[in-house]
């Protein structure tokens, strides 16, 4: 989609699934050096994740989604946060999507740092990694206990700082149309 409708799609980072796309996502290497993310295309839950930056440290036994990763995210209190948003499409003929305004915010349990590329603490969100932090239930300042907030905590965080969250939520909803017009050809009427 973004080779075909350009800028309104790069809303993902860089993207290679392996082993199809090995030579493309190759020579991409041999262009620059990054931080990446390579994820199991058929598990769950932060299962089997993990970064790196030099190729040799790519090994994978099933196919894999490698994405450049974030280098500087957004950052809440100084931990890498996602948001968990609900979308519910009643109808692909005519395109009917609801987005749901409350959901989770699920953050990392250690401070992001890209010097340590192993932590995955740091790096990743998922409630079913992050409950076995040390510093899962201890109070860290601006996040909290634990690792979740609601969508009316993060809203009012946001906002606190000055962010306009209307124009986020605009853009949200923006990405959730986008992503499903990329599949809307192939489902049935």
């Amino acid at each position: 989609m973004r080779a075909i409708y350009g800028s309104v799609y790069h809303f993902a980072p860089q993207t290679f699934i392996l082993p199809s796309e090995s030579s493309k996502f190759m020579e991409e290497c041999m262009r620059q050096e990054a931080v990446w993310i390579c994820k199991p295309a058929d598990l769950s839950r932060g299962r089997k994740i993990f970064l790196f930056k030099d190729v040799r440290d790519l090994q994978y036994d099933q196919a894999v989604i490698v994405q450049r990763y974030v280098r500087n995210p957004l950052l809440i209190g100084q931990y890498k946060w996602d948001m968990r948003v609900y979308v519910l499409v009643t109808c692909f003929h005519p395109l009917t999507v609801y987005v749901y305004r409350e959901g989770l915010a699920r953050f990392g349990t250690d401070v992001f740092d890209l010097t340590d590329l192993n932590n995955k603490y740091s790096h990743l969100t998922n409630f079913s990694i992050n409950k076995f932090s040390i510093a899962h239930n201890v109070r860290k300042e601006v996040v909290g206990a634990g690792s979740k907030w609601t969508f009316r905590q993060l809203n009012g965080y946001l906002q606190s700082v000055g962010l306009n969250v209307e124009v986020l939520w605009a853009e949200i909803k923006k990405i959730a149309v986008l992503t499903l017009l990329m599949i809307a050809p192939e489902v049935p009427e």
